[in-house]
Order: structure tokens, then sequence, then C-alpha cells
């Protein structure tokens, strides 16, 4: 007998002993049958499950978050969600695009960016980068599960941003993993990446390349130097509206 079998015999016994309990205590045959498999069921996928770190948790919820206002204004702005695809940005329509970072501290300015080019704006274009801070709380109401059902009852094509959810890690908006942690919006802040920005980018560099041999390059920045690249609520409202026409 190998290994796998054994344990699945070990697995039926113990199906098998505690449908047995249940009649013992009065239960009806097929209910104790059918509450005995679904308790195992449930086990079995919580046994399954892949710890999801809160930092990816909460960055999924800030993207949810914008593609939901996005989504207010026009059911096909789901398209503008590039960043599951392996665009460098979060959102991006034509020249426009929005990158978002999700923090967990509101004392904390600074920010990880992920490679050379994620905050170099197209050609000719715009990029913006949107910091939201999140607090966690038991009771909040921002959910990847929320968030998600919002946006697919608001999407025109729910199966393709299903799609897109994949693409992010997250197979099901409902899965457990993914629901652990629950958030409310403590601030939100928009900067405009223009000349003078703390960055690093491809452009910057003499040949426009990076130095051979070095990749997947991460640094961070302070925004708490960068209040002169703040945006007002009008010129938030403007690449919303860009974004989701």
């Amino acid at each position: 007998m190998t290994c796998l079998s054994a344990s699945l015999e070990t697995v039926f016994g113990e199906v098998v002993d505690e449908m047995l309990l249940r009649i013992a205590r009065g239960d009806a045959s097929v209910d104790a049958a059918r509450s005995t498999i679904e308790d195992f069921r449930s086990l079995l996928m919580r046994a399954g499950a892949t710890e999801v770190d809160k930092a990816r948790i909460a960055g999924l919820i800030a993207e949810l978050l914008v593609l939901n206002r996005l989504l207010d204004r026009s059911s096909s702005a789901w398209r503008t969600w590039t960043g599951p695809a392996g665009n460098r940005h979060d959102f991006r329509s034509g020249d426009t695009s929005l990158e978002v970072k999700a923090s967990l501290s509101p004392s904390a300015s600074y920010v990880t960016i992920n490679g050379l080019k994620q905050l170099e704006a197209p050609t000719g274009g715009s990029l913006h980068l949107l910091r939201i801070v999140l607090e966690p709380v038991s009771r909040g109401i921002l959910s990847v599960s929320s968030l998600g059902r919002s946006a697919m009852s608001k999407a025109e094509e729910p199966e393709r941003l299903n799609e897109l959810l994949a693409a992010a890690g997250c197979g099901s908006v409902d899965a457990e993993d993914w629901n652990q942690h629950k958030f409310r919006i403590e601030s939100e802040h928009l900067y405009e990446i223009r000349p003078g920005f703390p960055r690093l980018t491809v452009s910057m560099m003499a040949d426009r390349i990076a130095p051979l041999g070095v990749h997947k390059i991460a640094y961070q920045i302070d925004l708490s130097v960068a209040d002169s690249f703040l945006c007002n609520a009008t010129a938030h409202a403007a690449i919303e509206e860009t974004l989701s026409s």
C-alpha cells in the first residue's frame, strides 16, 4: 500500500467514524452523512488555503477602490485596469496612466517602487501616483469580497474582469485567504509625476538602459518631500474622468 492510499484510507475512516458518531447522537443517516461530508470539505479547503500577506491584500483593495470609482462613470472602464495584464502602470487609457500604492501606516511616507519603468510616464502622456492609506479594522466595510463583487456588478463584461482578478493572483473574490483583513480609508493623496519628482527611471540612465547584470530593481521614495507635486480634488476628478472615458 502506498503512502497516498494509506492517507486516503485514514481520512475515509475518520469520515465514517464521524458519521456513525452523529447517527449515535440521534441524527438521521442521510443528515449525518451530508453534514459530515460538508464539514470535512470545509476543513480541507481551509487547510489548503495559502496565507496572503496583509500588504498584498491592501494593495488589491486600493486598486479595486479606484476601479469601482471608474466603473461608476463607465461600465467599460474595467479595460483601463492594465496592471494585472502586465502593463507597467496599474491603470492606463491612451496616454494617461495612474499608479496606485497602498500603505498601512499613516505615519510612514515611504512607498516602494518596483522597477525603473513604474514611474516612467507614457511617451507624450501623463502619469500620476495615488497613495491610499488603509487602516485595518475588524468590522471595516472594505474587503476584497465587497469591492470585487461591486466591481463585477458594474462591469459590462464581468467574466473578463474576473480574469484580471485571477491574473492579479485572486482566483475568487470570496476566497477566505483574500478576506482575512478588512479596512477603512485613512487618507489618500494624488501626485503628478513630472520632472523633479523623486524617482529612478530608465530615461535617467546615461544610455537609457540599466547597467548590465542589474535586474528587478526596487527602491523607496519619501513622499514627504513631494508636497509640491500634490494634486487637488479637481485634478483628481479629471484623471478619473479621463481614465473612464
